[in-house]
């Protein structure tokens, strides 16, 4: 893994370099929800306050109630946490496990929590001609070659590339686990943010899969400042295992109340899908009419194309355009980026800048 991971969202860096207000920075390098919070919940945010002073009940039943209900679960198939990482580093912790196989390039938290608690990382390189999508059956062989892999971690869709691995594939992965005794955990923080909501895995757990399922509220519902990640399983063994490494009051008093009603916001989940399924096609078709730059295919809110111009970002930041530079991700370099997908105005803003800085004047 490379060193060094830097996420996306950094604008107040930006801002102070360029002397500007942070609202001037156009961000498009963290995959946030547009729409911003959803505006039908401020009251019930602002009541939460009432109980600042009072313990949230540790075992947070509706909120996994809340949660439980919309995936129709059982509430304790339910864990929750301060954000996905949290949940996700707790089920790392539960399986003992001295080996790991994550794909590369992928999201860098994950091979740092492996490492963290001293467990081997093994990759499963995905290929540009391929478009960076994942062959699950080469997988298996992967690890039919590798007996030491107990544990698999995968992001469905992958970030950064924004591809998501067929429900079909992932039930032959699934299988293959369940008979090898060997772990998946799926991340799926970003496939509610899919073109076409793509579906869960979740609505095909089964009682006996080793699978732990990872999601998170705050891409969705844009609350990176207020943080809240999920869990479910429904295997009985990694329940146990997991209990054990819950934190208590892991999730502060106000995450715990938005989490209760963030389902109940029906207009803000209809008016995001509405905005994806235009903006991100649209998107999509416009970084393909620039020469300069390949842009790869996509099922959510967020491009990876490939330039020449290492600088790329630096030109754009002076343009107060913030992007992400992928060179941090395993198989990856300086030459690749992401972007997020805006609101049609910003969209729209980015690709003419990027002709501008690549030298395609208008």
């Amino acid at each position: 893994m490379k060193n060094n991971i830097h996420h996306g969202g950094n604008i107040e860096q930006v801002a102070t370099q360029l002397n500007i207000p942070i609202e001037e920075v156009k961000d498009f390098s963290a995959n946030i929800n547009p729409l911003g919070f959803p505006s039908d919940l401020w009251n019930v945010l602002v009541q939460s306050f009432a109980n600042i002073e009072v313990y949230p009940n540790p075992e947070y039943p509706e909120l996994k109630a809340a949660i439980a209900n919309h995936f129709n679960v059982n509430s304790d198939d339910v864990f929750v946490g301060n954000g996905a990482s949290e949940v996700l580093d707790e089920t790392i912790r539960a399986e003992k496990a001295t080996d790991a196989l994550v794909l590369a390039p992928t999201f860098g938290e994950y091979e740092r929590l492996f490492k963290r608690v001293g467990i081997k990382v093994h990759h499963y390189q995905l290929y540009e001609k391929n478009n960076f999508s994942c062959d699950v059956q080469a997988m298996i062989e992967q690890l039919k070659a590798h007996r030491e892999i107990t544990i698999i971690c995968l992001a469905s869709p992958n970030n950064p590339t924004g591809q998501i691995i067929a429900l079909k594939d992932l039930r032959n992965l699934v299988n293959f686990c369940n008979q090898h005794h060997r772990l998946l955990i799926l991340d799926e923080a970003f496939i509610d943010l899919t073109v076409n909501e793509q579906e869960s895995l979740i609505n095909e757990l089964e009682a006996d899969d080793r699978v732990y399922i990872i999601r998170a509220a705050t891409k969705f519902f844009a609350i990176p400042g207020l943080r809240l990640g999920y869990c479910i399983t429904k295997n009985k063994k990694l329940k146990t295992l997991l209990k054990v490494q819950e934190n208590t009051w892991s999730v502060n008093g106000i995450a715990d109340v938005f989490g209760q009603n963030m389902f109940r916001a029906k207009k803000y989940i209809k008016l995001t899908h509405d905005w994806l399924n235009i903006q991100q096609p649209a998107l999509y078709q416009a970084l393909q009419a620039i020469p300069e730059i390949k842009v790869f295919p996509s099922a959510t809110n967020f491009f990876l194309f490939k330039s020449n111009d290492l600088e790329l970002r630096e030109k754009l930041i002076r343009h107060r355009i913030l992007i992400r530079q992928c060179d941090d991700y395993a198989g990856l370099g300086r030459q690749y980026y992401r972007v997020a997908v805006k609101g049609p105005q910003d969209n729209i803003l980015l690709v003419k800048t990027l002709k501008q800085v690549l030298g395609r004047e208008l």
